[in-house]
């Protein structure tokens, strides 16, 4: 049996829930470097991590917390562990020699390509050549130098033939006993990887594989594919609002359906995960007012939350009342301080932005914690049809994948809330993201996180006014769905420069190449 992956709410769109950094250069490192700790299966006393001086990894490094989050995962450690900030020292204190190797990656021309190779005390070693597809998701290509497609969904048996000896139903029958939904085998001249996916972690493995060559992968995500997974309920807002008249409910009913199917897990599971992520938005958007947090500064720093705060208390500003709060939020979430997991949504802190909209909205027009979690599904439905037609990333399509999505979640999110129809719920995501298409993903390392903070203050205060004019009947004229096949289209399309390598757009002005310098010589000192 074959089970097709599509978007999950929690796995994709409000998810990794992680420690600050990028989604793409945090977490999904961090994730590849734990997949290859957990093939190695004995910790790890020298770590190597090559990336392509032509990708996305090299332009940014140590602008977004990508050196931490891949000695992490080499750790074992997933993205939400706090020790992440801790990782040099704790290498240091081990004996643990680690490498950044800044070459040719020949083994993926995927712009977010790594490799990880770790050895232990024993002398074994382990192997994964990965790609970050966006929003913290990544899928392996080659394991031990086998190659491999897999998107750590699952546990997974891995045995590795490197003659091509061993029959393959012969391991199926000494296996048949665990509880496999699917499996095979992939074949590089002589070698054979054999391949086994189970729903739970595979039991007294170790007895019936000790002569062979083997190892375990296992699940790198929140919500992890079972056998009892269903097809996709849909990949546009079109057949969603269709499910929902049929059935004569709101799109956050169909939203949970959606995610029953995907994960197997019933209602109230699914209620219950909304509200751990809601939490977890809430402190990320609210600890810096609300809790004694120390936040993380360095030279380079982009931290807007102390000038708006000072600014929107004492200057009345002219945007208004929820446009400021939802800023004041928003900034917050953008300051990223260690030991506060955060929520992506698919951008680093996209989840924070979204909840900001809502936050000030509710709080300011007294609409309840219930009101607000039905948004929160209508917004991650948004962000699941966005993720089935492209990979809304800066790296694929530019920051259109990013800001650009989280817009239209939250303006969807806002409708929601506020009691549009569904049709209106439909038109604020696709008037927000006609706004965004085109825009290039071209952060510039050490230059005070802009342009995003500009495309955030975009992404936050265009979503409410979207929102509203999608509730005053505003036709948008272009569905949802098709409006994300034209970001997909154009994104790709764009030079690469564009998309995430600070090799292009803002990156090329004289001042910024400045910033860049100063901060590249600052991080060979962190490093």
């Amino acid at each position: 049996m074959t089970l097709s992956l599509y978007p999950d709410l929690f796995n994709d769109v409000f998810g990794p829930i992680m420690q600050p950094g990028s989604s793409s250069h945090t977490a999904a490192p961090c994730r590849m470097g734990y997949l290859c700790n957990s093939i190695l299966g004995e910790k790890p006393v020298e770590i190597t991590i090559q990336m392509d001086t032509e990708g996305s990894f090299v332009g940014t490094f140590g602008s977004m917390n990508e050196d931490l989050g891949m000695l992490a995962g080499a750790l074992g450690f997933l993205p939400d562990d706090s020790r992440l900030f801790d990782v040099k020292e704790i290498c240091k204190k081990e004996g643990i020699n680690y490498k950044f190797d800044f070459c040719e990656m020949k083994e993926s021309p995927h712009l977010n390509s790594l490799k990880f190779i770790l050895k232990s005390k024993s002398g074994k070693e382990s192997s994964i050549v990965a790609n970050s597809i966006g929003g913290g998701m990544i899928e392996t290509v080659l394991v031990n130098g086998y190659p491999f497609q897999g998107q750590g969904d699952t546990y997974v048996v891995l045995i590795f033939d490197e003659n091509g000896e061993i029959n393959h139903r012969e391991l199926e029958l000494k296996l048949q006993n665990i509880d496999i939904f699917e499996s095979g085998l992939n074949t590089s001249s002589e070698k054979v990887l054999h391949w086994f996916k189970t729903s739970d972690k595979p039991k007294g493995i170790e007895n019936i594989l000790n002569e062979y060559d083997f190892a375990i992968m296992k699940p790198i995500l929140p919500v992890a594919t079972r056998k009892e997974k269903k097809p996709a309920l849909f990949d546009s807002m079109t057949k969603w609002i269709e499910l929902a008249k049929e059935q004569n409910v709101g799109l956050a009913e169909i939203a949970i359906q959606y995610e029953i199917n995907s994960s197997g897990w019933n209602r109230e599971e699914i209620l219950n995960y909304m509200e751990k992520v809601r939490k977890y938005m809430h402190r990320q958007t609210h600890a810096i007012y609300e809790e004694d947090v120390i936040v993380r500064e360095f030279s380079f720093t982009g931290n807007k939350y102390k000038e708006w705060s000072e600014y929107s208390e004492n200057k009345n500003p002219l945007c208004g009342n929820v446009i400021t709060l939802a800023l004041k939020y928003a900034y917050a979430a953008q300051a990223a301080i260690p030991g506060i997991p955060f929520v992506p949504g698919p951008m680093g802190t996209g989840g924070g932005f979204v909840y900001a909209v809502l936050s000030a909205v509710q709080e300011l027009n007294g609409y309840k914690k219930d009101d607000l979690i039905r948004a929160l599904f209508v917004a991650a439905g948004v962000g699941a049809i966005s993720y089935a037609r492209t990979n809304p990333t800066g790296e694929v399509i530019g920051c259109a994948g990013e800001c650009g999505v989280c817009m239209s979640m939250a303006a969807a999110g806002l409708s929601e809330m506020i009691g549009s129809t569904p049709e209106q719920i439909e038109a604020s995501a696709s008037l927000a993201m006609q706004s965004a298409i085109g825009w290039p993903c071209d952060t510039i390392p050490g230059g005070f996180w802009q342009p995003c903070g500009s495309r955030v203050t975009t992404t936050v205060a265009m979503a409410i006014t979207f929102a509203e004019l999608a509730r005053a009947n505003t036709d948008p004229v272009l569905p949802y769905h098709e409006v994300i096949d034209v970001a997909d289209e154009i994104g790709r399309s764009m030079d690469r420069g564009l998309l995430c390598t600070a090799g292009g757009g803002h990156c090329n002005a004289p001042t910024a190449q400045k910033y860049i310098c100063e901060f590249k010589e600052w991080h060979k000192n962190q490093i």
